[in-house]
């Protein structure tokens, strides 16, 4: 079972939704029609998660590449890039192409849309605003010199790496969008946003990959980490999030103590025990979603992926 910060605030929200995304779901199954379905609807995005991603990975793929080659960054391919694929998914998740016999998760062109799914439509504004927003946001980064500056004077740039380790049952995975390593300063995490009012803070999520570099480093550390990695505390790290819509206040640092750092460990312990008391460790065929109470707050319903599959028992 793999814990992430983000699967246990599912399970926190609603575990209902968290089982069929997590015991439910399972991209090899092919003969199964039911965890097909399940599998399918877990893939489901709203239309600013999937302009989030397509952002994330232009500057994971393209611009850290550029960067760490020495090539000059150009600002139009990447957003010609972007908005390509943006053209792309979007028509794949239109004509609901991820249904079709064949189709693997892990197709370059594979999105599936909320809206396309349960409403069979998206609005040209919001499609329209999308494009905008991802133009914003890409431009906002290449154009942002003193950060272009920053990752060009560093050794070596590690772009959205998973981290993971074993604790109990559990495999701890986190993948940070940016690892930055320096000759002889500590690593810099960075966590890219690209949300439309930016005013939710995301240190808890940096504060995971810290820990899971600093553990990997120390158990099993890649073939590529830097050798001077290990003189650092954990403490040392630095992290900073980007909001990449909010230009005028786009950077936000966190501080990395010994007190955040145990609050970061106390609740992935908590969170792993609540898990395997509910049975989360079990198989399919060993539970059932019954097992698995629903969310207190039934508005959450409306914008769930498995809504049309849940009994929808509401505690």
């Amino acid at each position: 079972m793999i814990w992430s910060i983000s699967s246990a605030k599912q399970f926190n929200a609603c575990r209902r939704q968290w089982y069929f995304k997590n015991i439910v779901a399972d991209g090899k199954v092919k003969h199964d029609s039911f965890r097909r379905e399940v599998t399918i609807l877990s893939k489901l995005d709203s239309l600013e998660a999937l302009r989030g991603k397509i952002v994330d990975e232009v500057i994971s793929r393209d611009v850290m590449n550029s960067l760490n080659r020495g090539f000059s960054l150009k600002k139009d391919y990447f957003i010609n890039a972007a908005l390509t694929t943006l053209d792309s998914r979007l028509l794949f998740a239109k004509f609901q192409n991820y249904r079709e016999d064949g189709v693997k998760f892990t197709d370059e062109n594979f999105a599936a849309l909320f809206d396309y799914e349960f409403h069979g439509v998206l609005l040209e504004e919001e499609i329209k605003n999308a494009k905008v927003d991802i133009v914003e946001a890409i431009s906002n980064f290449v154009e942002n010199k003193e950060l272009i500056e920053y990752l060009k004077s560093s050794t070596f740039l590690m772009p959205q790496r998973p981290l993971t380790y074993n604790l109990s049952k559990f495999s701890i995975r986190g993948v940070p969008d940016l690892v930055v390593f320096f000759e002889s300063e500590p690593p810099h995490i960075f966590d890219w946003k690209v949300h439309t009012y930016g005013l939710n803070t995301y240190d808890e999520q940096l504060v995971s990959y810290a820990y899971a570099l600093d553990y990997v480093n120390r158990t099993q550390p890649h073939k590529d980490f830097p050798k001077n990695l290990s003189k650092f505390n954990i403490t040392d790290y630095k992290l900073s999030e980007y909001q990449l819509l909010h230009k005028e206040r786009m950077r936000r640092d966190y501080v990395l103590s010994i007190e955040r750092i145990e609050e970061f460990k106390d609740y992935m312990s908590s969170s792993i025990i609540e898990i395997f008391m509910a049975g989360g460790t079990k198989k399919y065929d060993e539970t059932n979603e019954l097992n698995f109470d629903t969310t207190y707050y039934p508005e959450n319903c409306k914008k769930c992926n498995f809504k049309n599959l849940c009994n929808k028992i509401v505690i």
